[in-house]
């Protein structure tokens, strides 16, 4: 927080930093006492019995004394948060006014201050920075015009100025929220409900709240409008009423991520002789570290058995087997509950199975409540590679990624990053929109349903790009999904786009078994992760700055006066970063300049437009008719009792196959959202475990997102070699930047780009695309489905190019969220502080 210079007279009074500076201030801090001891003599008529209770409270004449401890130094602790030595205030043109660590000396502290500032003139500066009147002034205005804060300031600086006809009446003391506190991302029904009886009525789910018009004039903006999409559906499709029904669908979900998972055709002796494909002469000892290691399926945080050989899973003591799988994998068991030897792939945690810290290096990772993090570990082109029907030909490294098992992951180009929305457009390509059953017609892809005429054919639209994968556990905090806002977090049956169970029973005629699948378990899984917290920082955290970061974080403005920010401002809000990213500061919860409502704390609701953000926006421009426009009319828009609609149990086969591109098609309770094209701002409960950040995982750390100046073009992470298999090192105490926060990381010339250098470098400014990319980006951003054909490089090691990351790759730049490049260093620092708190 900062100030604006005082007059010539004022700025040649005393400096009182009390202690820290006492040499600097003796002489102004005797000037002090002796204004400060005539004051008191004047303005105190004698003490009146002290009053309790809160800032509101009625009472006689109160000595000076009084009145400022009970009423504005409790209010001037928030101002000691950064305008003390050292802190955030402490800077030149924030010398003017300063408190000290020592509350004894406040009142001194703040009569100095006020001389410099040039008294009531005729309004105090103080004041006029303080209630937002003036500005810059880093801690925002949290005394606004009219507020108590404002008033108890106001009675107390005209006593300065006229302490003869100093009146100081009523009020008791006051006490202040915290500015640090986190409820790390706990929905308000998993807290509510813990020791309530099952009958127990549901508190209102604060993402319904984000509707038009709420928080209007508020701090905190909101255009991100949450949707109910089970409106039309039976009671029982509705959202939870009671504790006992929540816990029922949260219990639910859980069983469907540990027991249901979709089948496979790996076998556990299959699986314990992986190490054939990776090049070793006998099966290592540390067989379930390196699999993690050179495929990103990360360890469970639970027992996850399956037998080694020789071994009877169902034998007494056995208990599934002597190994233990990483998240993602699962052996599954038969209709009876025994234990079969197979190994199912759980699809969600292939991007939701993230792990913070390494268990081989004695790190704690994330628990059970933890689940979901995620998995910018996952190495798709590596799994494809090694289990691809031609793994071992000469196929090989020209064919490293068209695998089955890795199709629905298109367009991947770098380990840890994955293209489920451009999975979704490619089954509403091969299924039925309505019926999900097979009804394979590529021309959907290029086809406008809200034409007239039945549509234009329109091949200018590209697949949907690659992207880094969110927490899930900050579902509960946002109104809607994805990363453009695209669709009401209510439409849950989206969560089991790719988890309806063994992969045959995906793809069907009537794809009955599949709507089935998805009705008996999306608000299942939804409630469980709606029952997930944000992971607890690891290591001890600096509070007196975090506190500083608090402060920032809510109050500051980033469009304020003299800073010259070049983006435009987002609309609404007070130009903070809780303006888009939700308010967190128990303080800030529970100011109703900044909610509407407590209940909203965390809740981010706020789609930046793409001018604002600058990030890059392949993602959003990306979405194809299919997606953005055929959405509302699918199975996943929710079109049951729209007018028109027809079952798909009950229309004729043949119209079923043909009315896909159908104008006349009725349109869902949940389309996606067109209104304003950007990027959804993120709920940041447990943003340091989420690194590398920005949509598409560009920016390895806290600190280069908050200053983009640092980023670099070509980078990759930490790496790890253990016997030959080399993967992402994820030691915290080796690989994480506690400094940064985020992940270590070199920064690479185009040269050292594993491969052919000519596929990597241009010959004429080398931190342009070469002339490689420049074609395959041409191809990904006008063709669809070109991103499938990568172009191959057949030199040796050229494969190990996945491990980098190159923002030069169309969708892959680090560009944007640069309105924060006008925090000053120490201001960084202190919100990355406060960052960690939450």
């Amino acid at each position: 927080m900062t100030t604006g210079k005082g007059s010539q007279a004022a700025q040649t009074a005393a400096t009182p930093y009390a202690e820290e500076n006492a040499m600097k201030t003796m002489t102004g801090g005797r000037l002090a006492a002796i204004a400060l001891a005539a004051l008191l003599a004047a303005c105190a008529p004698g003490r009146s019995d002290p009053v309790s209770g809160g800032g509101s409270g009625s009472g006689g004449a109160r000595s000076m004394e009084e009145y400022f401890s009970g009423q504005v130094q409790p209010r001037l602790d928030f101002c000691r948060t950064c305008h003390i030595p050292g802190g955030v205030a402490d800077v030149e043109n924030g010398h003017d006014f300063m408190l000290s660590s020592r509350r004894s000396q406040d009142l001194a502290n703040l009569r100095a201050s006020w001389e410099r500032l040039g008294r009531n003139n005729p309004t105090s500066r103080i004041l006029l920075m303080s209630s937002g009147q003036e500005t810059p002034h880093t801690g925002g205005a949290p005394w606004p015009v009219g507020s108590d804060a404002y008033k108890a300031m106001a009675a107390l600086l005209k006593c300065f100025e006229s302490p003869t006809q100093c009146v100081l009446s009523g009020g008791g003391v006051i006490t202040e929220l915290p500015l640090l506190g986190s409820k790390h991302a706990v929905h308000v029904w998993a807290s509510y409900c813990e020791g309530k009886p099952d009958n127990a009525l549901l508190p209102r789910d604060p993402r319904t709240r984000i509707q038009p018009g709420v928080n209007e004039g508020k701090a905190v903006y909101y255009n991100a409008w949450w949707t109910d999409c089970h409106a039309k559906l039976p009671a029982e499709e509705q959202q939870a009423r009671t504790c006992g029904e929540y816990r029922t669908r949260r219990d639910g979900g859980l069983h469907f991520l540990m027991d249901e998972l979709p089948g496979g055709n790996l076998t556990a002796e299959d699986y314990d002789n992986s190490w054939k494909k990776w090049g070793l002469a006998a099966r290592p000892a540390n067989f379930d570290q390196l699999y993690t290691l050179r495929y990103g399926l990360n360890a469970a945080p639970f027992r996850n058995p399956y037998p080694r050989p020789g071994e009877d899973p169902n034998a007494p003591g056995m208990n599934g087997g002597s190994g233990q799988l990483p998240l993602g994998l699962r052996q599954l068991k038969d209709d009876d509950g025994k234990w079969n030897g197979r190994i199912g792939s759980g699809a969600c945690f292939q991007c939701h199975g993230g792990q913070i810290g390494d268990p081989t290096a004695g790190d704690i990772i994330a628990g059970m409540e933890n689940l979901g993090v995620g998995n910018n570990n996952y190495d798709t082109l590596m799994n494809g590679r090694d289990n691809a029907p031609w793994a071992g030909t000469l196929l090989t490294p020209l064919l490293p990624t068209l695998d089955v098992g890795t199709l629905f992951n298109i367009g991947v180009q770098q380990r840890g990053q994955n293209n489920a929305v451009g999975a979704f457009e490619l089954l509403n390509t091969i299924l039925d929109v309505d019926s999900l059953g097979l009804n394979p017609i590529p021309v959907k892809m290029f086809v406008n349903p809200a034409n007239p005429l039945g549509g234009v054919l329109d091949v200018s639209h590209p697949l949907a790009h690659t992207q880094d994968t969110p927490a899930w556990w900050n579902m509960g905090s946002r109104p809607r999904k994805f990363f453009d806002a695209g669709v009401s977090n209510d439409s849950t049956r989206i969560i089991m786009a790719a988890g309806p169970g063994e992969f045959g029973n995906l793809i069907s005629a009537d794809g009955k078994y599949y709507r089935e699948r998805v009705e008996k378990y999306d608000q299942d899984l939804e409630a469980f992760f709606l029952s997930l917290r944000s992971p607890p920082y690891p290591r001890a955290i600096d509070t007196p700055l975090a506190e500083q970061g608090a402060v920032i974080f809510h109050g500051k403005d980033l469009w304020g006066a003299g800073l010259d920010n070049p983006r435009p401002k987002p609309a609404g809000g007070n130009g903070s970063c809780a303006s888009c990213h939700g308010v967190y500061s128990p303080r800030y919860v529970n100011d109703s300049n900044y909610l509407e409502s407590p209940d909203m704390e965390g809740v981010a609701g706020h789609i930046v437009e793409l001018a604002v953000i600058g990030t890059d926006p392949a993602r959003s421009d990306m979405l194809t008719p299919t997606l953005r426009l055929q959405w509302d009319t699918t199975y996943w828009g929710y079109p049951e009792g729209a007018e028109g609609y027809v079952s798909p149990d009950e229309k004729n086969v043949a119209v079923e196959l043909l009315d896909d591109m159908s104008p006349l098609r009725p349109v869902g309770a949940c389309g996606w959202q067109k209104e304003t094209i950007g990027y959804q701002a993120p709920p940041l409960y447990g943003v340091w475990a989420t690194a590398p950040y920005l949509h598409n995982g560009s920016v390895p750390t806290l600190e280069q997102l908050l200053a983009s100046s640092q980023r670099k073009p070509i980078w990759r992470r930490q790496l790890q070699t253990v016997d030959g298999v080399t993967g992402f090192d994820q030691r915290l105490g080796e690989a994480y930047d506690f400094t940064a926060i985020g992940w270590k990381h070199e920064v690479l010339d185009c040269s050292d780009i594993p491969g052919n250098p000519l596929m990597a470098c241009n010959p004429i400014a080398r931190d342009n695309p070469s002339l490689v990319q420049i074609v395959q980006n041409l191809l990904n951003g006008t063709v669809s489905y070109a991103g499938l054909v990568l172009l191959p490089d057949p030199t040796p090691g050229a494969f190990d190019k996945r491990l980098v990351y190159d923002t030069r790759i169309l969708g892959n730049s680090n560009a944007g969220h640069d309105f924060t490049d006008v925090l000053t260093g120490q201001e960084r620092k202190a919100v990355i502080e406060y960052l960690k708190t939450l």
